[in-house]
C-alpha cells in the first residue's frame, strides 16, 4: 500500500476545500516538526478529527513523527472522544445533532 500517496491526497484534498463549513477541524504540519518541518503558514493545513487521526497514522507507517504521533493511537474513537473534550474545555466544541462517533470506527 502506498501510505505516501494516501497521506498526500489527504493534504491536498484539505488544502483546497473551504473549512469554514466544516464545524471541526484541527491544524496538522503537513511536514511534522520532529521531521524538521516549520509552523509557517505554508506548512499547515486544517484537517477534520477524522483525517488528523489518518495522517498521523500513515506518518507511523512512513516511518515519520514516530515520537509525536503514538500518542494518537489508541483507536481512532477515542482519539476523536478526546479531541472533543479538549475542544469543548476551550469552548470550541460544538454539538451537531448529527455527529454520530459510530462513523470513525
Amino acid at each position: 500500500m502506498d501510505y505516501q500517496k494516501i497521506y498526500w491526497d489527504i493534504i491536498y484534498r484539505a488544502q483546497k476545500r473551504d473549512n469554514n463549513l466544516i464545524l471541526e477541524v484541527e491544524k496538522h504540519h503537513i511536514i511534522p516538526r520532529s521531521e524538521g518541518g516549520s509552523s509557517k503558514k505554508s506548512n499547515l493545513v486544517e484537517l477534520t478529527i477524522k483525517e488528523h487521526f489518518i495522517v498521523h497514522k500513515l506518518l507511523i507507517k512512513m516511518g515519520k513523527c514516530l515520537k509525536y504521533c503514538y500518542r494518537h493511537l489508541n483507536s481512532s474513537r477515542d482519539y476523536v472522544k478526546e479531541k472533543r473534550k479538549e475542544r469543548k474545555k476551550k469552548g470550541l466544541y460544538y454539538e451537531h445533532k448529527d455527529a454520530d462517533l459510530e462513523s470513525y470506527k
